[in-house]
């Protein structure tokens, strides 16, 4: 019996969007469509790390939001923005993003998730949609047949699934039963379907229903996320849930609230012979494929089709002869032949799978999982010499099988390469992008790609939270443009002007020459210690001051510049910074924080 797999990207369009933009989480996000007479009507949307609410404010104002906004697809902006004003104030929608409704590159990003989806089983296929006016797929269908024994059966291989989406920050709800239809309407309700899993093991406990059917719903669908329906069960497991779930149309749907039914269960009850002719020919398709009597045929991902190698041995290769050398130059060939097709096109490798198939004369069929790791490039290469020493880094801290069967490499992300004439002169001008970019694959590849990152400066006026790490998306240099400060984040004034610049990403910051080369994580006080802080006018520059056992003699001192945070932050943070020259010729950093007028050293330029 086939068993499908259906993973469930909910809001994918607003996914995709925080993927590429990861700034955007702090914000609301809508995702809207223009209609023709230029109303914008909201596709989807999301607040993916809204603010908390204190213990005590959110008892007080639980009478009168009482549940999160749900704002429904179809809606006007406007209506939207109603709605979450009520919710969370004004100020919520000052801040939120509004990004244009792009289909084609929403199911462009998909078919690259399913692309990777082919570490669970080599079928994989994105959902049809049969909605014409509005193709808004969100779900990959992957064929497990025969597969999820690798992975320890399919409670494990469908929670792995879920897992490793979320590893990149991708939200995902899966489930595996008889047929893609059934797996849909699955995945779509696995909250219903833990919820149905608990009450049953209760009843079982009364001995009301079968124990083995109670175990099994409970085991498998402990977690919210995913679930498992036992081959030849969805009848019984997934006739509670509402009759959307066969994917029919609204019009379908009114139809059969006319007539009083609202779940699967109802719908299967209907005649067969009626049902075509009081319902339409959508529900009768729909019904056929949900119980498997029509096929439905999964059709592999369109557009580009991304090179694949493949070599299989004659006999089982030992880890011994690995060692020795026998699988790298199998690799080195696999992967040329992937580079040379996409170089032929001017493009290049962005993201690479490799795959080690065990023997299953060697191990028993249960652990036969197949090695499988990703490598990730931060700009497209088409260096084979490059390609495989990032493969062979990964190599090293990997535990191969005792015995290989077959090994395959595909690509699973490629881009336009970046070609240029040598030039006579300059040369490691031209070339230290592309230099910086494979220290940047190599660092990766040895340290793991979480540990890679790149410190943002963002539009705070508070020099500790002024940065944030994020990971490196291009190794460019930032172009500098002049941009005037915005006076939201907080008010500062001083004798020297600074300039405020905009970054690649759009963030704001405050030009380097104006801001310490080393800075401690916190500022550290000064003091008390008698005679550490001397000024000759109140509310002036230090003359002198105490670091440490080392007392230093001001020579020159240039402020203030004074930096207050909003209102809205919380306790106000008002200081006087002073960039001072000691006797020494050391310059630093200092400030006094107006409450009490204690001193702080911030950090040092030389």
């Amino acid at each position: 019996m086939p068993r499908i797999m259906t993973i469930w990207l909910p809001r994918w369009p607003v996914q995709r969007r925080l993927l590429e933009h990861p700034a955007w989480r702090k914000v609301p996000l809508f995702v809207c469509r223009r209609q023709q007479r230029g109303v914008m009507t909201i596709v989807a949307w999301a607040w993916a790390l809204p603010p908390r609410v204190p213990t005590d404010e959110r008892a007080m104002h639980a009478s009168r939001h009482p549940f999160p906004v749900r704002i429904p697809e179809g809606v006007s902006l406007a209506e939207g923005m109603a709605s979450l004003s009520l919710a969370h104030g004004s100020r919520a929608c000052h801040i939120a993003e509004i990004d244009s409704d792009d289909p084609t590159a929403d199911r462009d990003a998909l078919e690259q998730v399913a692309r990777w989806c082919r570490r669970f089983a080599p079928v994989v296929a994105v959902e049809d949609v049969l909605d014409q006016k509005n193709p808004r797929p969100e779900c990959i269908h992957i064929d497990v047949t025969g597969t999820a024994s690798f992975f320890g059966g399919e409670g494990p291989l469908v929670r792995t699934a879920v897992w490793t989406l979320a590893a990149r920050g991708i939200h995902a709800r899966a489930a595996i039963a008889d047929t893609p239809g059934a797996a849909w309407a699955a995945a779509h309700h696995t909250d219903l379907l833990a919820d149905r899993g608990q009450h049953l093991g209760q009843k079982n406990e009364a001995g009301g229903v079968n124990r083995g059917m109670a175990n099994a719903l409970s085991r498998t669908m402990r977690k919210s996320r995913w679930a498992v329906v036992a081959p030849g069960a969805q009848a019984a497991t997934l006739g509670m849930l509402p009759a959307a779930a066969l994917r029919v149309d609204t019009a379908v749907l009114s139809q059969l609230r006319d007539v009083g039914i609202d779940s699967i269960g109802g719908v299967l009850r209907l005649p067969k012979k009626s049902v075509a002719s009081r319902f339409g020919p959508q529900l009768g398709m729909r019904l056929a494929q949900y119980a498997g009597t029509l096929a439905e045929p999964l059709a592999g991902p369109q557009g580009e089709g991304l090179p694949q190698a493949t070599h299989a041995f004659d006999f089982p290769v030992s880890a011994q002869d690995a060692v020795e050398g026998v699988v790298d130059p199998i690799l080195e060939r696999l992967v040329k032949a992937c580079v040379e097709s996409l170089a032929a096109q001017g493009k290049g490798i962005l993201a690479i799978q490799v795959r080690f198939e065990r023997s299953r004369a060697s191990e028993p069929t249960a652990s036969c999982v197949p090695i499988v790791f990703d490598i990730g490039l931060f700009q497209p290469s088409a260096s084979v010499e490059h390609v495989m020493g990032l493969v062979r880094l990964r190599m090293s801290r990997l535990r191969l099988p005792r015995e290989i069967e077959a090994i395959a490499v595909e690509v699973g992300a490629a881009g336009p390469t970046c070609c240029r004439q040598r030039l006579l002169f300059g040369e490691n001008v031209e070339t230290s992008a592309s230099q910086v970019g494979m220290l940047l694959d190599r660092l990766s590849g040895r340290l793991g790609r979480t540990a890679v990152f790149e410190p943002m400066p963002v539009a705070e006026l508070q020099p500790e939270y002024a940065w944030v790490a994020t990971p490196v998306a291009r190794p460019y240099p930032p172009t500098d443009t002049p941009r005037k400060a915005s006076s939201s984040h907080g008010h500062h004034a001083g004798t020297h002007d600074r300039t405020v610049r905009k970054d690649r990403n759009g963030w704001l910051f405050i030009s380097a020459e104006r801001r310490p080369i080393w800075m401690p994580p916190q500022p550290l006080r000064l003091g008390p210690v008698q005679a550490a802080m001397v000024s000759i006018i109140p509310d002036g520059p230090p003359v002198r001051f105490r670091l440490g056992s080392q007392t230093h003699q001001v020579t020159q001192a240039h402020g203030p510049e004074r930096i207050e945070t909003a209102w809205w932050r919380g306790p106000c943070v008002r200081r006087d910074y002073y960039v001072v020259e000691t006797s020494t010729g050391a310059r630093y950093w200092l400030f006094r924080r107006l409450r009490d007028g204690v001193w702080f050293l911030h950090g040092m330029f030389a």
